[in-house]
């Protein structure tokens, strides 16, 4: 996680990347193809009490291959019965939010200077119902 985009941009240390996956309420899913490969933070009440992605990440050498696309639709399963739900992504992460768009989420929000002077975190929204 902190090897890769955005906490590298950021600057996060590999000590402040395991306090996000720490979270209270969140859970951590991994996804495994005989070692990790990615994993997803999802948290039920993580955005105005609204499900929230917290975090999508892939391994760099596996990306490409679906499995972010599978992440997104189990925290999408995982979340079935809800109206929405959101998640954030950093302005200069550009492949990120293309990914996003793709999948049918939507920009409804913008954070400036969230994390980081000079960076917005945009917030978007799928409506699952």
């Amino acid at each position: 996680m902190a090897s890769t985009d955005p906490w590298l941009t950021y600057k996060f240390s590999v000590e402040t990347c395991m306090g996000i996956l720490r979270w209270p309420g969140s859970t951590l899913f991994i996804a495994k193809a005989g070692d990790p490969v990615g994993f997803l933070l999802l948290h039920p009440r993580g955005f105005l009490g609204c499900p929230y992605i917290a975090v999508v990440a892939v391994v760099a050498n596996f990306r490409s291959r679906g499995i972010g696309a599978q992440l997104l639709e189990f925290a999408e399963a995982h979340f079935a019965g809800s109206r929405h739900v959101y998640l954030c992504v950093s302005s200069f992460n550009v492949r990120a939010l293309r990914f996003y768009e793709l999948h049918g989420y939507a920009k409804v929000g913008e954070l400036r200077d969230f994390i980081a002077d000079g960076f917005s975190e945009l917030v978007m929204q799928k409506r699952l119902l």
